[in-house]
């Protein structure tokens, strides 16, 4: 009985032991954590209201912690670690966590701020070997603005942010993105981006993941109305009012190299869109030169891929004020279909680069159908370019729709049929047309807009060829020039312009 006792009372002995070994350990060990956690938050100038940490528990938390510094400020309800691996960091001085999860978060940066110079030494930082299974962040805020006094340029809402595997080592610390992962998944919403001083941009809702990217209810906005706008202005410049439905990038893959950015994707779907696009021709010319669009794309700032692009539904609207008692001339373009193939400045430099081709399918005013084919070399500098389409037949109400408003110009009659083929560089261009007409005539019209000036407008019919009620005429050898400080559709039209002109005189 007394052996038992005596065992007993070993047994409960070597408990209360092993009970005070782990109290004490977990506190000596949990010590040593805060310590460290606050160490590491101080050199990192973070703030905070308070620190846990469990040994048993493997798992840490900080409270309203606060960053602020070189113009960015961020701060949190809560920062937690969970599954934090003591073993792997003890035997060799490995961090590995399981989950790093931020609760409301709000990260502000000022683009104006005053940049601290940075004195610290960096060679200890390059020794860091993290790993963390998974940062989750729950309610967070963007924002980006020039300073305290001047309104956001980028703000967005993120519900939901997850990155899988996310390390940081040495050599991820060079790199621009000083960190790698595998998998993300994000949802935001309530996206804000001011685009420049003359409109904004609004997103309902953009959700990310591993393999696409997709923004919702897109929206650019005019920040004046058409009369205020032009008092912003130094030269001639469009005015935009656009919405998307949707835009998809399939098989979205970004990253930095060498401090750029790279943008890829497979198949990029806009659907459903309306674009309304206003010009004022009283203010004076831009005299600027103009890109063509492969320049544009060759000489962008980042570094993009789009296999396939697909445009689905598209409305645009154009109009062009010349004189405010006749009101703008208008062109439209009405359930617009395109294919766009390999929109790329990668590897320009290769035997095989790819040329870009577009496929266009559209009404033009509401009544004719047109069909362009267009294809331009990004790699080409002097910007060759070859255009062709067709377009049917267009009553002399859908051309006036444009003409009188906008050149005190009235057709009668009509255009039962065009094709054109042009073939060009920056410079000048080439090409042939067909038109085919009936009874086609012109009034130009008083400076009112509305009586004919029937001297001018004997003269016109005159000079145009409209004897015949129906004529064909096939031009070759069209020449034209391109006015540097003109868009590329400029170029375009005075392409068509000469055809026409050719075969009505």
């Amino acid at each position: 009985m007394k052996k038992k006792s005596k065992l007993f009372l070993s047994f409960i002995v070597i408990l209360i032991v092993l009970a005070i070994a782990i109290i004490g350990g977990n506190i000596f060990i949990e010590n040593k954590m805060e310590t460290a956690l606050e160490e590491n938050l101080k050199k990192a100038e973070f703030k905070y209201e308070d620190l846990n940490a469990s040994l048993l528990g493997r798992s840490a938390s900080i409270s309203n912690p606060v960053y602020n510094k070189n113009g960015m400020q961020i701060n949190a309800e809560e920062i937690k670690i969970d599954g934090i691996d003591i073993l792997e960091y003890i035997n060799n001085k490995n961090i590995e966590i399981n989950t790093l999860k931020f609760t409301k978060p709000e990260v502000t940066i000022y683009t104006e701020a005053e940049k601290e110079k940075d004195t610290s030494e960096k060679g200890n930082s390059a020794e860091i070997d993290l790993l963390i299974k998974s940062v989750e962040v729950v309610d967070g805020n963007f924002k980006m603005a020039k300073n305290d006094s001047v309104k956001k340029q980028l703000f967005a809402n993120i519900p939901s942010l997850n990155l899988k595997q996310v390390s940081v080592n040495r050599e991820s610390l060079k790199s621009a993105l000083p960190f790698n992962y595998e998998d993300l998944e994000m949802i935001s919403d309530s996206l804000f981006f001011n685009l420049n001083d003359l409109h904004d941009m609004y997103v309902e809702k953009m959700e990310m993941n591993e393999n696409s990217l997709i923004f919702s209810n897109i929206e650019m906005k005019p920040l004046y109305d058409k009369q205020e706008f032009q008092k912003h202005i130094p030269y001639e410049k469009d005015r935009f009012n656009l919405s998307l439905g949707e835009l998809t990038l399939e098989s979205f893959n970004w990253s930095f190299k060498n401090d750029s950015l790279s943008l890829e994707s497979s198949t990029t779907t806009i659907t459903n869109g309306d674009i309304k696009i206003y010009r004022d021709k009283q203010v004076k010319d831009d005299p600027r030169q103009k890109p063509m669009y492969s320049k544009m794309i060759r000489e962008l700032p980042f570094k993009l891929k789009l296999d396939t692009l697909k445009v689905n539904n598209l409305a645009i609207q154009y109009q062009e004020l010349v004189n405010p008692k006749r009101g703008p001339g208008k062109v439209t373009f009405k359930n617009l279909n395109a294919s766009i193939y390999n929109i790329s400045n990668v590897n320009m430099d290769a035997e095989d680069f790819p040329r870009t081709d577009i496929d266009v399918q559209t009404q033009f005013q509401g009544e004719a159908k047109l069909n362009v084919n267009w294809n331009f070399d990004i790699s080409n500098r002097a910007d060759v370019f070859s255009i062709s389409g067709q377009m049917d037949r267009i009553s002399s109400e859908g051309i006036n729709q444009f003409m009188e408003p906008a050149l005190n110009v009235k057709a009668e009659g009509g255009i039962r049929d065009i094709q054109f083929n042009f073939t060009g560089n920056n410079q000048n261009s080439t090409g042939d047309m067909k038109l085919v007409y009936r009874d086609f005539k012109v009034e130009v019209l008083q400076n009112d807009g509305e009586e004919e000036n029937k001297f001018l407008s004997a003269l016109a019919n005159l000079i145009v060829n409209n004897d015949a009620t129906s004529e064909e005429k096939e031009q070759e050898g069209i020449k034209t020039q391109r006015t540097q400080n003109k868009s590329f559709w400029n170029y375009l039209w005075k392409n068509v312009r000469n055809g026409a002109l050719k075969s009505f005189l």
